[in-house]
């Protein structure tokens, strides 16, 4: 018998190993099979103390748990391990340290600022787009189609929400691969480092602002932010999933800017939100 439990469980290793090559992470019906083949109460509970842990503590998933025969005392330590993994992930996303894994997005980082150092930049929709101004399609009827029209993407606001008082800001980008991403944090889940975003500089306007996402006349046309209208920045790896965003040269004050990504120029249906920012004057 015992000979048969030490196969069974070889083979549950090696099943685990092929699924999960970095970590063995046990789950609900992991520790369903382990209780089914006789492992004692203890033994399942080491195991647990010493795995990475992904487990269901609802209350369908205990009945669950407890119909297929697993012992009371593993299960107080399956509630227990979730509580702790919760708790521990809650202190990351609240971590001041920018080092720190936080909660998929771009932050800009203010070490003067102690009790917040690290303040999330929240997604802007576009507003509106639009081809072309009524003096660009004067010119393009008058030239027979050889003049271009310029494609815009519009800002609602003559200045962002978020206004920052120093002309060399730093960013933390935070990614994370998700199965089932936001979307808010689908641009964060899907993409790998901020060599992925474009930094726009944004023309200015009385009740908004805009950015210029390509150009055609009757012959052909481009799509993408223009180079001119780019802004570089300095990338630097902290750690997996963490980067840190800097600038060689400084931002002019009174300038508005955003992050997008640059999969793709914004329009109406897809790819239609940006992380906008401004610079005090």
């Amino acid at each position: 018998m015992k000979t048969r439990l030490i196969i069974l469980l070889l083979a549950i290793s090696y099943n685990c190993a092929l699924s999960q090559p970095k970590y063995d992470t046990l789950y609900n019906s992991t520790i369903i099979t382990l209780s089914k083949i006789g492992l004692p109460p203890s033994t399942i509970i080491s195991k647990i103390q010493t795995s990475i842990t992904s487990f269901d503590v609802s209350t369908n998933a205990l009945i669950d748990l407890s119909k297929n025969g697993v012992n009371g005392d593993v299960i107080a330590e399956m509630m227990k391990r979730n509580d702790n993994a919760n708790t521990t992930a809650v202190k990351e996303i609240n971590s001041t340290n920018p080092n720190a894994m936080h909660k998929p997005g771009i932050y800009y980082y203010n070490p003067q600022d102690a009790s917040n150092p690290l303040k999330k930049i929240n997604p802007t929709v576009i507003s509106t787009n639009k081809e072309g101004s009524f003096g660009e399609s004067v010119a393009k009827a008058y030239s027979y189609g050889i003049a271009k029209t310029t494609a815009k993407s519009y800002i609602s606001g003559a200045s962002s929400r978020t206004q920052i008082t120093e002309a060399n800001p730093v960013f933390y980008f935070y990614f994370k691969n998700e199965e089932n991403a936001s979307a808010d944090n689908w641009f964060f889940a899907s993409a790998t480092s901020p060599n992925e975003f474009v930094l726009v500089w944004l023309y200015k306007k009385e009740d908004g602002r805009e950015m210029r996402t390509g150009s055609s006349n009757n012959y052909g046309g481009s799509t993408g932010i223009p180079e001119k209208d780019k802004v570089q920045f300095d990338i630097t790896e902290e750690s997996e999933g963490i980067y840190k965003v800097s600038f060689s040269k400084p931002l002019k004050p009174g300038d508005e800017y955003c992050f997008m990504y640059a999969s793709s120029a914004p329009t109406r249906y897809s790819n239609n939100k940006v992380f906008d920012f401004g610079i005090k004057k």
